[in-house]
């Protein structure tokens, strides 16, 4: 290893702790008093309720934009009353124009139009919380906040709300029930809050709590609210029993196995309940996630697994509490190297994971989950914990095969065996502004005697993580680390040790080595990070290494091991030249340089990157980016063979938008990346939005690429003699690539509960492959022609598909919907390499198809 280069990182890193060490000035905070209700205020937009004119007015807002700093042209009024069982917000925003009412689907973009936000740390722990927005129309949205800084917008809790537009502004009324908010049992609280406003006409967003865009914190800044007294949190159970009727609606196949259609009817019940006045239980029983939006098509010629978002709300919702090693940065990098998802939830419920060789077969797509529950809040002092719990049944296929004597075995295989998760999670807040925590996670699995050589039997992870903020949250200290654990059979862990991730069979590796009668397999991790969080020019410094038998993939996602990562980075932010500038509003860019190496030293990544990003006077924007990476090795290009070279590449790109309150906006993005092989790739895309109506979206977001590599892999011809690579042979050619991927979306919102959305993604992708060579010698980029008969296949290929789906939503009552529901997927491959896009969307026609029609009914029942 380059040791010298991996000790100047170290020094950097202790020079930039120690000057960030230093005493913390405590800021005093505005002070607001809501008052009881003796009769609540009717919920209907007007405040001419006698108990409105009892609560003081909140006034006062300031501008985050346009003019940052500056008191906000139009002010807000604000008042707060509580009493046994919710806390009701009445709002004023005064406008001296027309507010901007607009109907959109709840949780959806609402920058088009006026909305108020309210923010609530009803636990006053200054790190976390939950806020509430709506709109215009009466559209609503909520989120939870944690970190300080972040938001999710996963969580849906069941609060009124009701919007109205008057002469001179706009009046909101908020309702929200203790039961959805979280507090402790005491005779009197104090609460922390702030309010957000957005006026999309103007361009202005103020606060009645204001931070400056160049420092950070946001829950932590809010304002108190005392006057709260005499009230219970609600240790409320809500039940929500859901029915499904669905319909499998397949394509004519060579399947025996598979009908024309399929239909059957389910039921399951979610769960919620308060077990303390901050800690809530939530379960499901044999959950249904048809409501979520299809996965987009994809094309991945590497190893590694592609990384799909989680969508389905039961692991969504509180996710921030399962997050590991993210603290409040405001800005993290990864250079040439994916950060571990410690929690993955895409893997409970995978598809399975058995393979069975036949000529027919019939496998779920998913796997069954019986049920899951999780635990969440705070308890003691200062302590927050999560627990999640899941049970996944076991899946078979049918399959069919010839017997060699004219006829067909038929039978039924294990292809996921049932297994559980379990992931653990605590953090502890310390001191003033530091936080310290673990995580455990845990996946077991009940193994089929066919299953036992391919999965592993156990799982494991635990880990330690923490931060602190110095300096008046200037500075972050960020640091975790962690082991891991595997069990199984000899056969299974040998193909832990020979997986993508680390390839332990490597010929020439002297730090690993495949042992085939192991039957566990450990390793461990840590990264440290240090960073400045305010002012314009904010240097960030980091170091992650990653064990050679590090695996957490059976719960988790990482694509790869045996790194040492580092890098520095410098960030310049400048929000204030709106006054000083004559084309800018905002500016920021930020240059870095990083290194890489693996367990042996050698070096994996070299290379420098930088990019900027400017908005402009009459609020279009502009970026650009461009970067360099050296000639180095690679120890996982011949996938499981000897190291080779990757050659050095530059890269540049540049993107334009338009001001995105405009009835049509678009951005559009290109890209460019020359290798030093000549290889010269070409990327393009953007995203068109049109709304020629206020209750009615359109949008196309369009990528083309046509991309060139003179060195891809294509297989590994095994024991050919060939003696400089240990025997065996790597064949690598050139390919061309040229892919097309659509994707259209309709939004239409005939009101604030009924709502109809349509996705639909047309791809097309080709893979041509010419000029076949074989790696020369270990450790080089020469390679030697050879001909394409001696490959023994024609790689060449061309993906063809379209996937869609459209969800009709109506929320009849707070917390109870109804869903209408069609996913759509077709998809072909040819061997042919050429792009040809009327040929192949024609042919899908009659590419093999699965169309699913569901009716989803699901209510809220608290009791």
């Amino acid at each position: 290893m380059d040791l010298r280069s991996l000790r100047l990182v170290l020094i950097s890193l202790s020079l930039a702790i120690s000057l960030v060490l230093s005493a913390q000035v405590e800021k005093p905070r505005p002070t607001h008093r809501a008052v009881r209700a003796a009769v609540p205020p009717v919920i209907d937009g007007d405040l001419s309720d006698p108990a409105w004119q009892q609560a003081p007015e909140i006034t006062g807002f300031t501008q985050m934009d346009p003019e940052e700093g500056k008191p906000a042209r139009n002010d807000t009024i604000v008042r707060i009353l509580y009493d046994d069982n919710a806390i009701y917000f009445g709002a004023f925003m005064k406008d001296d124009g027309t507010p901007t009412p607009l109907l959109a689907r709840r949780d959806s973009d609402l920058n088009n139009g006026d909305y108020i936000r309210i923010n609530i740390d009803s636990q006053y722990d200054r790190l976390s919380g939950a806020g509430f927005v709506v709109n215009a129309s009466n559209v609503q949205m909520d989120m939870t906040l944690y970190n300080d800084i972040y938001n999710d917008n996963s969580w849906d809790a069941v609060w009124e709300s009701a919007a109205k537009i008057v002469s001179g502004g706009w009046i909101a009324e908020v309702r929200i029930p203790y039961s959805q908010l979280r507090f402790p049992d005491k005779p009197v609280h104090i609460w922390a809050f702030n309010i957000s406003r957005w006026n999309p006409r103007t361009s202005e967003s103020t606060r009645l709590v204001y931070s400056p865009k160049t420092e950070s914190g946001f829950v932590s800044r809010f304002a108190d609210l005392t006057g709260i007294e005499g009230i219970k949190p609600k240790r409320a159970l809500e039940i929500m029993p859901y029915g499904v009727g669905r319909t499998d609606l397949y394509s004519r196949q060579n399947n025996p196995f598979i009908s024309a259609s399929e239909h059957r009817v389910e039921a399951g019940v979610d769960l919620k309940y308060s077990l303390t006045s901050s800690l809530r239980l939530t379960a499901t029983l044999n959950p249904d996630f048809g409501q979520v939006e299809v996965d987009p098509a994809v094309l991945n010629l590497s190893q590694f697994e592609t990384f799909f978002p989680e969508k389905r709300p039961f692991f969504t919702e509180g996710a921030d509490i399962f997050r590991f090693g993210n603290g409040p940065a405001n800005s993290r990098w990864g250079f040439n190297m994916w950060f571990p998802t410690f929690f993955y939830s895409r893997r409970i419920g995978r598809s399975p994971q058995g393979s069975i060789d036949a000529d027919h077969l019939d496998a779920p797509g998913e796997t069954t989950i019986l049920g899951a529950a999780k635990v969440t809040g705070k308890v003691g002092k200062g302590w927050t914990i999560g627990v999640l719990d899941a049970l996944t049944d076991r899946e078979q296929a049918w399959f069919s095969r010839q017997d060699g004597l004219g006829g067909f075995d038929v039978g039924k295989m294990t292809v996921e065996p049932m297994t559980n998760y379990l992931v653990t999670r605590a953090t502890k807040e310390y001191g003033k502004d530091s936080r310290a925590g673990f995580m455990f996670t845990a996946t077991n699995r009940r193994l089929s005697e066919n299953l036992g050589p391919a999965l592993r039997e156990s799982s494991y992870f635990a880990g330690v993580d923490g931060y602190t903020l110095l300096r008046d949250k200037s500075w972050i200290v960020e640091w975790l680390g962690g082991t891991s654990m595997v069990e199984g059979s000899p056969e299974a862990i040998a193909l832990t040790q020979s997986n993508p991730a680390r390839y332990f069979d490597r010929p020439d590796a002297d730090h690993v080595e495949l042992d085939p009668t192991r039957t566990s397999l450990t390793g461990w991790m840590g990264r440290v990070m240090v960073a400045k969080q305010k002012g314009r020019w904010r240097p960030n410094i980091q170091v992650q290494a990653l064990s050679p038998g590090f695996e957490i993939n059976d719960v988790g996602f990482l694509p790869r091991v045996d790194a040492v990562a580092t890098h520095a980075v410098m960030r310049y932010l400048n929000t204030d030249l709106a006054q000083t500038s004559k084309y800018f509003r905002e500016f920021s860019a930020w240059g870095g340089k990083w290194q890489n190496f693996n367990f042996a030293g050698d070096i994996l990544g070299n290379g420098v990157n930088g990019s900027f990003f400017g908005l402009l006077k009459n609020y279009w924007s502009i970026g650009g980016w461009t970067g360099r990476q050296a000639e180095v090795f690679d120890d996982q290009r011949t996938r499981g063979g000897p190291l080779a070279v990757r050659p050095g590449a530059y890269f540049y790109g540049g993107e334009l938008g338009n001001d995105s309150r405009k009835k049509l906006s678009f951005t559009v993005w290109s890209e460019g990346v020359h290798s030093t092989e000549g290889a010269v790739s070409y990327y393009s895309g953007g995203s068109i939005t049109y709304r020629p109506a206020s209750s009615l979206r359109l949008s196309l977001s369009p990528t083309v690429s046509d991309t060139e590599s003179h060195s891809q892999y294509v297989t590994r011809l095994r024991k050919t003699g060939y003696a400089p690579t240990f025997g065996d042979q790597y064949v690598f050619s050139t390919i061309e690539q040229k892919q097309f991927d659509l994707g259209m979306r309709a939004e239409w919102t005939m009101n604030a509960r009924l709502s109809m959305q349509l996705y639909l993604q047309p791809f097309i992708a080709s893979g041509e492959y010419r000029d076949f060579k074989f790696l020369t010698r270990p450790r080089d980029n020469d390679y030697t022609p050879m001909p394409e008969e001696a490959v023994g296949f024609n790689p060449d290929f061309n993906f063809r598909s379209v996937r869609g789906s459209a969800v009709v939503r109506w929320e009849f009552r707070p917390g109870s919907a109804m869903f209408v529901v069609w996913n759509a997927n077709r998809s072909h491959v040819a061997p042919v390499g050429d792009f040809r896009p009327r040929r192949d969307f024609s042919s899908l026609t009659e590419a093999p198809s699965q169309d699913v029609f569901l009716i989803k009914f699901s209510y809220w029942l608290p009791i």
